[in-house]
């Protein structure tokens, strides 16, 4: 496999150069020349640095191209280039043709789209090349960097900014948009761009799109959970501006699709003797020609150089800790140091590890070292697999360092300990930990699930812990515990890492470096276990018996994926496609012109200017949100509302098409052929999943299309897909806390709850009620739950304002207890800045005393519903643990796959279904008791959509 392929964006390349060079260097003749000269200097230095064995100068396309058709209004706002730097232009190609590199360009395609599909191809292999290095100063690029593996092949890709003599990798993306790569797009769709008429959503910069995606993983996750965002005029802001988000989404993506010629073609064969000569006699470069030459000549008559000097053993704690009391720590180098911790481990009983490695992504990051501490400025690094790489070898393919136990000894001593119930083993974010273990004992991705569950036993995790003290405060990671609660600022990750060449991935730190940020970190969890375990006498019952167990069967689901039929996708994709096209082909003819159905801006000019529509509210806003294209659908005028009707269901298979059928396929791993998701335990406040890449808790039901999606989530070949699912499990709870006699009889008799609510409110017999009284009983039961007043019901089920209040009025007579048991929780919330779930739970409402009446009413409607929407949290993150342990100690084949809001999704063996149907109701119900029956309804199929 060929080694090094570099990318170079040629017009970034020129821009920096034209800029950085702003003197008047011209030819003899008048011509100017700094942008060619600074463009040469880089170039010189890019191959000379790099030694890449192929090498491609990529450059856009003249204009339009795709995004133009997206939104004519795309880089629109663009000066025109300087007079000197166009006529340098001209002389480009022909300049780096002399160099030998070839010239990559696609008609309709920006140099972006080029370089993301290389990339990709070299991810996966297509092309061989197993190190990329992006040439550019665009930081739309860092969407691709990273260290990836396929099938134990691995890729990096990293971007090199030659003028700041920068390299850029994952830690890039999260020191300038506080994300990993895999979300820079997201936070610029949410964030924008001025400089190429991106729009973004007015009034969102870069930090809060940062928080945003931090919080909820993704745009789209974003979206579907909007209904959570506590802040309610930023979230009204989001709505109102959801299709700009989503065309800007579209418009920072990189198309990774392209063609490309045959990879034999970016082989690079340096021809320094022609590119001498084109400086010296076209561009009248003598010096730079001269210099050239002098190179050249020295790399085919190598000296050879001396030996670096073999990095210092000991660490220079003098250089790197803080004046506050933590460290100087402790460089384990030797056997006799590493069997001196050991015990000393043991006979502590207490210890703080935390991993070390090469990424974020546990499944292609690698270990590097391990940090231990067994008190409170007592901490030890033990480096595994440090590289004496120097600052220009970004891709850590030189040496081990010398003096570093080997990985697999330390492992092998290590173990035992792990699996020491009585050895207690403190982490922050163990799950992380726990999977990049995993993958170093080879146990993922083939694993069994013991294996998994067993590797770490008698474990503590200090955030879990913050979060089940402290959830819906304030953020829950290392560092920004440790300044709030220690008052110390931990070795910032750039820091250790290096800002220019030196910025790489950690193993290439220098040993002592190493010591003191990760040995810091360690001792920092161990602190934080300290101090938050003395807040209460004994940990809170939601740690302990929810959310510290279910540590291992989260990595599990995590690790074991989930099958998709990847044919069904690509049909969807492709009918979904074909329907979009002629819903676009209506709504012009429809506006009596072409434009572009999918840009805001557009569509406002067709409703507003040209057909007159909306009211004075709508028209100054000039929003056309779905809100308001919904109410454009009940006008009299036929053509706006055909229009509002096809513009809807055109934003609807848009969604699901990009957000599902093309996304589960380009999430599938190359590794286990799976759909791989995140679980995040720590989050919202009431204790609920969220999940992320891909957002497997938000694939849609509601619609035909919808439930086409989860027909094509699918289990192992032979066998069938199981869900169970807790039936109406939060109104289940609102009957235990609220104590409603009649609500708890209702289910007590087994009743159909919407009908009887309905009958009960409406005083007949549950025979005599409607179908449209039970959907309205169905609302009201619902809306209610999550703070409903009469205004929002009576949308909902098309009646007056009135109407609505006499069904609430009506409801809360009927059910005696619910409308106190409201009251209660948020006079509780008001005495406590909380409410309390069933397992004792704290969701925190910090706008509960706001002086502002919109937070204030928000805050005393999550106070009705969180207890409800925590408890049923609290009840499934219970049983998840539960439901693993009896699978395996009955050694059945079956495994979890998915949480799902109320239900677990399994995959099993045809001869195991039948005793799982029968026993996984049980397993699921016995966790809690409840004054009313908690009930598991079990479906079976041969995918999740019919199981579900």
């Amino acid at each position: 496999m060929q080694n090094h392929l570099v990318l170079i964006d040629g017009m970034s390349f020129i821009f920096r150069a034209y800029h950085a060079v702003r003197n008047n260097l011209t030819r003899s003749d008048g011509f100017p020349t700094n942008a060619l000269f600074g463009f040469t200097q880089m170039l010189i230095k890019v191959v000379n640095d790099l030694q890449p064995d192929a090498c491609v100068m990529v450059l856009d396309s003249p204009p339009p191209n795709w995004r133009h058709k997206l939104d004519d209004k795309y880089k629109a706002n663009r000066p025109p280039p300087d007079e000197d730097l166009v006529k340098q232009l001209g002389k480009l190609e022909d300049l780096v043709r002399a160099f030998g590199i070839p010239i990559l360009r696609e008609q309709g395609l920006e140099a972006d789209d080029l370089i993301a599909t290389a990339v990709k191809q070299s991810i996966t292999h297509s092309i061989p090349y197993s190190r990329v290095t992006i040439v550019t100063s665009d930081k739309d690029l860092l969407q691709l960097v990273g260290d990836f593996d396929n099938n134990g092949n691995p890729t990096i890709v990293k971007l090199l900014d030659t003028l700041k003599d920068e390299w850029q990798g994952a830690e890039k993306a999260l020191d300038k948009f506080g994300v990993t790569p895999a979300q820079v797009r997201d936070v610029q769709a949410l964030m924008g761009d001025s400089s190429d008429n991106i729009p973004g959503v007015p009034g969102v910069g870069p930090k809060t799109a940062a928080q945003l995606i931090q919080q909820f993983g993704s745009l789209q996750n974003m979206y579907e959970n909007i209904e959570d965002m506590e802040k309610v005029n930023l979230r009204q802001k989001l709505k109102d501006n959801e299709a700009a988000a989503r065309l800007s989404y579209q418009l920072v993506g990189l198309k990774d699709d392209c063609s490309l010629p045959p990879h034999e073609t970016f082989t690079f064969h340096p021809t320094y003797h022609k590119a001498a000569e084109y400086l010296r006699e076209e561009l009248e470069f003598t010096t730079l020609a001269s210099r050239l030459l002098k190179k050249h000549e020295a790399a085919q008559n190598p000296v050879k150089q001396k030996s670096a000097p073999a990095q210092s053993s000991s660490p220079k704690p003098e250089n790197q800790t803080p004046t506050d009391g933590w460290g100087p720590y402790t460089l384990i180098q030797s056997e006799e140091s590493w069997q001196s911790l050991l015990k000393e481990i043991d006979t502590q009983g207490l210890v703080a590890i935390d991993t070390e490695t090469t990424g974020l992504d546990p499944y292609a990051a690698t270990l590097v070292g391990l940090s231990f501490a067994t008190a409170t400025d007592k901490a030890y690094y033990l480096p595994l697999t440090h590289t004496d790489g120097a600052a220009d070898d970004l891709f850590n393919t030189s040496a081990l360092l010398p003096n570093q136990l080997p990985t697999a000894k330390v492992l092998e001593e290590l173990k035992p300990r792990l699996q020491n119930p009585k050895l207690t083993k403190v982490f922050h974010n163990l799950k992380y930990d726990l999977l990049i273990l995993a993958r170093a004992y080879g146990i993922i991705p083939a694993h069994t699930k013991s294996q998994l569950q067993d590797l770490v036993q008698g474990y503590e995790d200090s955030m879990l812990l913050s979060a089940s003290l402290h959830g819906g405060k304030w953020n829950h990671a290392l560092d920004d515990l440790t300044k709030r609660h220690l008052d110390h600022e931990n070795i910032p990750f750039k820091e250790v890492c290096g800002t220019g060449k030196s910025q790489i991935t950690f193993a290439g730190v220098p040993l002592d470096k190493a010591t003191q940020y990760a040995a810091e970190d360690a001792d920092a969890t161990l602190r934080l276990w300290h101090l938050l375990s003395k807040e209460s006498p004994e940990p809170p019952d939601i740690y302990t018996q929810v959310e510290r167990p279910l540590i291992p069967t989260l990595a599990a689901l995590e690790a074991r994926g989930v099958c998709v039929n990847t044919s069904e996708l690509k049909a969807l994709s492709y009918s979904w496609n074909t329907e979009l096209n002629t819903l676009a082909e209506e709504i012009q003819t429809l506006a009596g012109h072409p434009f572009n159905v999918q840009s805001p801006a557009q569509l406002a000019v067709v409703v507003f200017d040209e057909m007159g529509l909306g009211t004075p509210a709508q028209i100054k806003k000039r929003s056309t949100a779905s809100d308001v294209l919904e109410d454009m659908q009940t006008s009299k005028n036929p053509t706006a509302s055909a229009l509002a009707t096809k513009m809807l269901r055109h934003r609807q298979l848009a969604k699901l098409r990009s957000t599902y059928a093309e996304a589960l396929l380009s999430q599938i791993s190359p590794l286990t052929g799976r759909v791989h998701t995140s679980y995040h335990q720590v989050g919202a406040a009431t204790g609920r999943f969220s999940s992320s890449n891909p957002n497997l808790q938000n694939i849609p039901i509601r619609t035909e299309e919808g439930r086409k999606i989860r027909h094509a989530f699918i289990p192992q070949k032979g066998w069938q897909m199981l869900a169970a699912d807790y039936s109406q499990i939060e109104l289940r709870l609102l009957a235990h806390f609220s104590g409603s006699q009649a609500l708890k009889q209702a289910f007590e008799d087994g009743l159909d709850i919407h009908a009887y609510t309905a009958a009960l409110v409406a005083g007949k017999e549950i025979d005599g009620v409607s179908k449209e009284e039970r959907r309205a009983a169905k609302f009201v039961n619902f809306g209610l739950v999550y703070g409903m007043g009469a205004r929002s019901l009576a949308g909902q089920i098309g009646c007056s304002v009135a109407e609505a209040q006499e069904w609430i009025d009506a409801y809360f007579t009927r059910y005696k207890g619910v409308k106190e048991y409201m009251e209660s929780n948020k006079q509780q919330a008001r005495d406590n800045g909380y409410v309390t779930t069933l397992l004792g739970r704290k969701v925190w409402l910090p706008d509960i005393h706001s002086p502002n009446g919109m937070l204030r009413s928000g805050a005393e409607r999550a106070a009705i519903n969180a207890p409800l929407q925590g408890s049923n949290a609290d009840i499934i993150k219970k049983a998840m643990p539960h439901v693993e342990k009896y699978l395996a100690e009955k050694n059945l084949n079956a495994q979890t796959l998915m949480q799902v809001h109320d239900e677990l999704v399994l995959e099993c063996p045809p001869d195991e279904v039948e005793k799982l149907t029968l026993h996984l109701p049980k397993l699921m119900t016995e966790i809690v008791h409840l004054s009313v029956p908690l009930v598991v309804e079990v479906g079976l199929g041969d995918n999740w959509e019919t199981a579900h």
